[in-house]
């Protein structure tokens, strides 16, 4: 197959572009998982309350564990996962945890250790900041921050911050400058090279953050 080729329009066309468009394609279906889960997850607390919620993490967390494992340690099983979910599931997992027992975690976790509204603000900033980031900064990235950029830290601050405050008109989040705090630590915490996976992370230290400073202007 030839390497050029023009659309009858005139357009040129190759097999890089296409290339590229299957693979933002591929990384859009990871992003909206990540997005939908996270808001997702909350709605279920919300609508179900805190028992309900957390019997349906746990069986949740079991059963993405015991695929986990037979993914990791069966052959067929993880050729099988990337072969078929190769949108949800990055390269580099294929020999360790996806990313999705880790989101289950941070979630669960910051709604067991903070008030139910900086819980589902500390999770926003991690469905949609996080998003955010990864698809200015794969795109439009250009000042690099270590292995992230300038550029993806402004969509995470952005995008977390519209969601904070959606969430205070809401009346489900604390004021507005509590949002501030929290999506400057959970920025923060994203462009940090640390070795526990930032699913986790982000939302229980943003959590954290925005607990601490509503203690201390109480």
């Amino acid at each position: 197959m030839a390497d050029h080729w023009r659309f009858p329009v005139g357009i040129p066309f190759t097999r890089t572009v296409l290339e590229k468009v299957l693979s933002s394609m591929k990384h859009l279906g990871r992003k909206f998982y990540h997005t939908v889960g996270g808001v997702g997850l909350l709605f279920l607390y919300f609508l179900l309350g805190s028992k309900q919620a957390f019997l349906i993490y746990g069986a949740l967390l079991v059963l993405v564990l015991f695929v986990e494992m037979a993914r990791l340690k069966i052959p067929a099983v993880n050729r099988f996962f990337f072969e078929r979910f190769s949108s949800f599931i990055r390269e580099n997992e294929t020999d360790r945890l996806t990313g999705t027992s880790w989101y289950l975690l941070g979630i669960a976790g910051s709604l067991a250790l903070y008030a139910p509204g900086v819980a589902a603000a500390a999770v926003c900033f991690l469905a949609f900041g996080d998003v955010a980031a990864a698809t200015i900064g794969e795109r439009y990235g250009k000042r690099k921050i270590g292995h992230k950029s300038v550029e993806g830290t402004i969509a995470f601050l952005v995008a977390g911050m519209g969601a904070g405050l959606v969430l205070v008109i809401a009346g489900i989040a604390p004021v507005w400058w509590v949002m501030l705090v929290g999506v400057v630590v959970a920025a923060g915490v994203e462009l940090l090279p640390l070795p526990v996976n930032d699913n986790l992370v982000i939302p229980i230290v943003s959590g954290g953050a925005m607990e601490l400073i509503m203690r201390l202007a109480s």
